[in-house]
C-alpha cells in the first residue's frame, strides 16, 4: 500500500501526530485562503445558516471552524486525536459550541445511515478513491463539497531533494480523480481554481524530518545524510531552513 494512502491507517496516524504541532491553525483573519474559499462555497450556492455539517478528514479545523460560525451543527471525522485536539482548541477560544469530533478513519467509519444537510472533504488523503467519494455523497441530503490538490504541490527544497534522486513528488488527493468521477456519473458541479504560495521556516533537524517524511509520502527513501547535505543550500547563518510552497487547489461543489 502506498505512503499517504488514506487506507494504511497506522502511516497516517503516525503522520499526522508528527505533523500536528505545526500543521496549519484557524485564523478568524479575512485575508487567508480559507476565507476566500469559503467564500466561494458560498458563490456555488451552498447555504449552510442553520445547516447540519459533516467534515470528513477535517484535522485542525481551518474549514470546520469558519463554517461552524454558520451552521447549525458541524460533525468532524479525523484519525488523529492530536489534530482533533488543536481543532477543539481552537474552536473553544472562538466560542464554538456545535462541533462534535469524532475520532475515526473515514473507510471504515460507521455512519448508520445518517446523513448530514452538507458533506465536506477538504484537503485530506482519507477521501481520493471511488468508493470514498461514493460515502460521502451518500453521507448528504443537499450538497457535497471537495477541496483537493489540483495537479501542483511544488515545496522548495523537497522538490530539489527529489530531484537529485531523479524521482518528482507524487501529488496525492487529486482534484482531477474527482472531477473524472463526477464526469463519468453526469453529475454537473461547480469548479474554481486557487492558487497559493506560502512560505515557512524551521530548524535544520526539524526541517531534515519533516523533509524525510515528505519524500516517502512519494516513495522518495532519501538518507538522512543525503537530505542534511543538500538542506544546507537553504540554511541560514541561524541555523533556519526556509521551505516555499507552491500549490494548486481546485474547489468542486455540486448538489444532489
Amino acid at each position: 500500500m502506498a505512503r499517504g494512502n488514506g487506507r494504511d491507517h497506522k502511516y497516517m496516524l503516525d503522520r499526522w501526530k508528527k505533523k500536528s504541532g505545526s500543521y496549519p491553525r484557524y485564523k478568524s483573519s479575512e485575508d487567508v485562503i480559507e476565507a476566500r474559499i469559503v467564500n466561494s462555497m458560498k458563490k456555488a450556492g451552498i447555504d449552510f445558516s442553520g445547516k447540519s455539517i459533516l467534515d470528513v478528514g477535517c484535522g485542525t479545523g481551518v474549514y470546520t471552524i469558519r463554517i461552524a460560525k454558520e451552521a447549525g451543527s458541524v460533525t468532524g471525522i479525523d484519525i488523529s486525536q492530536e489534530m482533533l485536539s488543536v481543532l477543539e482548541q481552537d474552536a473553544a477560544a472562538e466560542g464554538c459550541q456545535n462541533i462534535e469530533t469524532i475520532i475515526s478513519p473515514w473507510d471504515t467509519f460507521d455512519t448508520g445511515g445518517k446523513q448530514w444537510d452538507i458533506a465536506v472533504s477538504t484537503m485530506t488523503p482519507a477521501v481520493q478513491l471511488a468508493e470514498d467519494y461514493q460515502k460521502v455523497r451518500d453521507s448528504a441530503r443537499e450538497a457535497v463539497i471537495y477541496l483537493g490538490w489540483g495537479g501542483k504541490r511544488d515545496v522548495e527544497p523537497i522538490k530539489y531533494i527529489a530531484g537529485k534522486s531523479q524521482v518528482k513528488p507524487r501529488v496525492f488527493n487529486n482534484s482531477q480523480n474527482m472531477r473524472k468521477w463526477l464526469d463519468d456519473r453526469g453529475i454537473a458541479y461547480y469548479s474554481e481554481i486557487f492558487d497559493e504560495i506560502r512560505n515557512k521556516t524551521m530548524p535544520f533537524e526539524e526541517a531534515v524530518s519533516y523533509c524525510q517524511d515528505e519524500l516517502e509520502i512519494s516513495e522518495v527513501f532519501a538518507l538522512q545524510n543525503d537530505i542534511e547535505k543538500e538542506l544546507q543550500r537553504f540554511t541560514d547563518e541561524n541555523g533556519i531552513v526556509r521551505f516555499k510552497i507552491s500549490a494548486r487547489l481546485e474547489l468542486i461543489v455540486y448538489k444532489k
